[in-house]
């Protein structure tokens, strides 16, 4: 495995996985599990943030968060994020005491299969992150099991302090026959690639 990270002048940087079978048939789906809080370090939750994804479908999970094969259309629940919203307005509204699905993503991709997967927005700070990626399903999680901890500098991360953006193929596809297949070959080569933009709103 081997994983690139390239920073760009533009206010934006890339992230690119790599993986290659030795000499089985082999499962690989990796995501980055990164936070992200456009408040600033340890500076509140991210329930107040605008989150807009470009996906019209969710792959429901049963009580154990594994995905149930099913695809449910997001229209009407709380996993609208086709338009700009506060994670934070129908959260109560989700189980587990918040987000932690994957988003089957919509649009269609350029000649390298990229496509804008979401766009965050922060009002108070007017910072904005739009992700571009290569992969079919996007993890949305905003810090459910976060309790507290201490990290950089001192800071405390409370419950919803941070938010993650996860591409991916879909979770446990292997079980899944109508799920995109994610199982690869000796020499073939896995590759996943993100990208983040930044910029203000003025």
């Amino acid at each position: 495995m081997l994983v690139t990270y390239k920073i760009d002048g533009d206010c934006s940087y890339s992230v690119t996985m790599y993986a290659r079978p030795l000499d089985k048939p082999t499962p690989v789906n990796l995501a980055r599990h990164t936070y992200w809080n456009l408040r600033g370090h340890g500076n509140g939750t991210v329930l107040g943030h605008a989150v807009q994804i470009f996906a019209s479908a969710v792959t429901p999970v049963g009580g154990d968060l594994i995905p149930t094969g099913a695809v449910a259309p997001v229209a009407g629940t709380p996993f609208d994020f086709r338009a700009p919203a506060a994670p934070g307005a129908r959260i109560a509204e989700v189980e587990g005491g918040g987000y932690d699905i994957n988003f089957v993503l919509d649009g269609a991709a350029d000649g390298q299969g990229v496509r804008k997967v979401a766009v965050v927005s922060e009002p108070e700070s007017g910072r904005v992150m739009e992700l571009w990626a290569d992969q079919p399903g996007l993890q949305f999680y905003t810090g459910n099991f976060l309790k507290g901890d201490q990290g950089k500098g001192g800071a405390v991360y409370a419950k919803h302090g941070g938010m993650c953006l996860e591409t991916q193929d879909y979770p446990d596809a292997v079980h899944e026959p109508g799920f995109p297949r994610e199982v690869y070959r000796p020499g073939q080569l896995y590759k996943h690639y993100m990208l983040y933009k930044f910029s203000l709103k003025k």
